[in-house]
C-alpha cells in the first residue's frame, strides 16, 4: 500500500498569507519548507483522505491523475472546504454534465454538520450530481480493491472526528490527522504498524484546546507504534519556536520513534 502525504501542514499553511517571517519567506523562494493543509492519499485505490482549500495545489504538484473516493475526518475548513475546486474538476461546464462522481464517506453527524457550514455539499450531489455521499459510523470496515478501511470514531459511534485504520496484507496503519485531544481511545491500536497523527502544540502554556506535544509523547510511548509521523504542522508554531525547534525535539526524545512529515512523503506498508 502506498500512503502519500499531501499536506503536512496546519490550519493555516505555510507561507502563511501577508506573514514575513524567516520560515515564510524561507517557503516562497523554495517548496522544501512549503506545507499544504492536512490531507493524505491512498495511491492503491484512488482515495483522498480530506480536502483542504489548497488540495487544488497538493494535487497538482503530485500530479495525481484520479479520484474516486473521499473520506472525511471532521467538517473544519482546513479538512473540507476545498470540495469545490475537487468536485467541480469533474464537471464540463460547456456540455453541462458531470464527468465523474467521487464517493464521499462521510458520518452522518459530521454530514449534518458540514451541511450547515458548506451548503453547496447539496448542489454537488443534488444538482450537478459530481459527488455521492456515503454514510459511515464507528465499527463500519469498507472494502476496497484490497484495503481495508475501519471506521474509528474518537469517542466511538457519533463521534465529531474520526480517524481511518487501513489493512493490507496484516499491516496496519491509522490516520488520525487532527483534533486527537477527543481521541480517547486511542489505547486500542497498541502495536501497530505505522501510525499517522497530528503533531502535538508546542505552545501548550498557552493553548489548552489542543493536545499537547508531551502529551503526544506520552501516548507515543502507551501505544508503541513501529513508526510515527507527525502532520498537521501548525505555521503560527513554527513561527515562534523556529525550524530548528523540530530538530531539537527530537534530540530531546530519542528513545521515541518519530519522524516529522513533509508535503509529498510517500510511506509504503
Amino acid at each position: 500500500m502506498k500512503f502519500k502525504i499531501l499536506g503536512s501542514g496546519g490550519a493555516m499553511p505555510v507561507p502563511r498569507p501577508f506573514c514575513q517571517c524567516k520560515l515564510c519567506n524561507l517557503a516562497r523562494k523554495n517548496s522544501k519548507y512549503k506545507r499544504n493543509s492536512c490531507s493524505a492519499f491512498i495511491e492503491d485505490i484512488n482515495t483522498l483522505i480530506d480536502c483542504p482549500e489548497d488540495i487544488g495545489d497538493s494535487l497538482n504538484r503530485e500530479n495525481i491523475k484520479q479520484v474516486d473516493n473521499l473520506f472525511i475526518t471532521h467538517w473544519h475548513p482546513d479538512h473540507t472546504f476545498g470540495l469545490r475546486v475537487l468536485l467541480e474538476a469533474n464537471f464540463d461546464f460547456i456540455k453541462n454534465k458531470s464527468l465523474k462522481c467521487i464517493n464521499i464517506y462521510i458520518a452522518k453527524k459530521v454530514y449534518e454538520i458540514l451541511k450547515e457550514k458548506y451548503p453547496s455539499i447539496e448542489y454537488y450531489t443534488n444538482v450537478i450530481k459530481v459527488a455521492k455521499i456515503k454514510f459511515i459510523e464507528d465499527g463500519d470496515k469498507i472494502k476496497l480493491k484490497g484495503i481495508t478501511i475501519d471506521v474509528v470514531g474518537y469517542n466511538g459511534k457519533n463521534s465529531d472526528w474520526y480517524a481511518f485504520l487501513l489493512e493490507k496484507n496484516n499491516k496496519k496503519l491509522l490516520y488520525s490527522p487532527c483534533d486527537t485531544l477527543h481521541f480517547n481511545n486511542y489505547l486500542e491500536y497498541r502495536n501497530i504498524d505505522l501510525w499517522v497523527t497530528e503533531c502535538g502544540i508546542f505552545s501548550y502554556d498557552q493553548v489548552k484546546s489542543e493536545i499537547s506535544f508531551p502529551d503526544l509523547i506520552k501516548r507515543l510511548r502507551d501505544i508503541n507504534p513501529k513508526k510515527t509521523i507527525l502532520v498537521h504542522i501548525e505555521e503560527i508554531e513554527l513561527n515562534r519556536w523556529g525550524l530548528d525547534h523540530l530538530k531539537k525535539i527530537k534530540e530531546q526524545h530519542k528513545d521515541v520513534k518519530f519522524e516529522f512529515a513533509h508535503d509529498g512523503l510517500v510511506l509504503e506498508l
